[in-house]
């Protein structure tokens, strides 16, 4: 849906300081100071603190979503700059204004609460370009929700289901889905594991990685669990009571200082690294593949024969094994319609 962003720097950090409450450049309402940074397209960045080093507020500026209406109780920008997938965070202009909820995808910790109560599920992850374009075609929607839904590992039937009917970490997890259906060029998640039942975690993750990988979505993954971003980037932002402690791979980061908060880091530094694919279901990953090949993509009759054949195919191997060693690659799918199990 989105411009991507060309190809180059995607995130530009310049000096940056965020403040809240009135605006005005008072160093008491500083949250954070002198933060600096250049992201390339397709990179990652984790962003690691403790609770109040400032993480968070730097995610929201970052995320551009106070400019929008305003909202008082979002930090703002009180030196320095930033730019985002090439929109001026600073100075917006009203192109800029109009790009930045598509252009900039954000999760917010507790946005599984902020889902509209009077909508279903389906209607909540449309609403961002539903919100823009009441005519956008309903049936390719729905058809990017279905796929969404089925990559972040829930049952297709939560769609028709209103928020209130679902636990926490399934509302955040249609969160996730509704920062997705705009295909951002930047996606910045807070606290990504947050509310989040561990078994649903690998196929996030999962999704995160592919993304990244086949569409060069570039990431800002903001959490307290050193684990939770070396799952994605060993690139790290170290942030403690507002000043950045440490930036740069994980290994040279954190092993640059004798910085208190930075050597309990170091200690803390235990993390299974598991393969993601390996606990993430086969079906979630061809999910996940689906979503990653473009939500409004249109199949041809061609490529819908083909992905039906093949799924039939990998269905007859699982229930009749035998019939694995027997398939030459060039007449997979003529043999296996001479059984006659394919087609029925």
């Amino acid at each position: 849906m989105a411009t991507q962003a060309a190809t180059g720097t995607a995130i530009i950090a310049d000096d940056l300081s965020v403040s809240y409450g009135p605006r005005r450049a008072n160093a008491s309402q500083r949250v954070l100071s002198g933060v600096s940074f250049e992201l390339a397209r397709g990179e990652i960045l984790g962003i690691v603190g403790t609770a109040g080093s400032g993480k968070t507020a730097l995610g929201r500026v970052l995320c551009g979503r106070g400019l929008l209406g305003r909202n008082p109780d979002w930090p703002w920008i009180s030196g320095g700059s930033a730019q985002v997938a090439g929109i001026d965070l600073r100075h917006p202009s009203a192109d800029d204004l109009r790009r930045l909820s598509l252009d900039i995808g954000y999760l917010a910790q507790d946005s599984g609460n902020e889902l509209r109560v009077d909508l279903t599920v389906a209607e909540n992850i449309a609403e961002p370009i539903l919100s823009r374009d009441r005519n956008f075609d309903r049936a390719s929607l729905g058809r990017a929700a279905a796929m969404l839904i089925d990559a972040v590992d829930l049952e297709l039937g939560v769609l028709n289901r209103y928020p209130h009917e679902l636990s926490r970490g399934q509302r955040q997890r249609v969160a996730f889905a509704k920062a997705l259906i705009v295909e951002p060029a930047v996606l910045i998640v807070d606290e990504p594991a947050q509310g989040i039942d561990i078994i649903a975690r690998p196929a996030l993750f999962s999704l995160l990685e592919r993304l990244n990988r086949a569409r060069a979505l570039t990431m800002i993954v903001i959490s307290n669990d050193l684990a939770t971003i070396e799952r994605l980037t060993r690139n790290i932002l170290v942030v403690d009571e507002g000043t950045v402690l440490a930036q740069g791979d994980i290994d040279v980061a954190l092993g640059s200082s004798a910085d208190g908060y930075l050597r309990r880091l170091r200690d803390a530094r235990e993390f299974s690294r598991a393969p993601l694919p390996g606990l993430v279901s086969k079906e979630t990953v061809a999910a996940a593949e689906r979503v990653v090949e473009g939500l409004f993509v249109e199949l041809s009759a061609e490529d819908e024969r083909e992905r039906a054949q093949e799924a039939a195919r990998e269905q007859l191997i699982e229930n009749r094994p035998e019939f694995a060693r027997f398939f030459p690659a060039e007449t997979e799918s003529e043999s296996a319609s001479e059984t006659g199990s394919v087609k029925e």
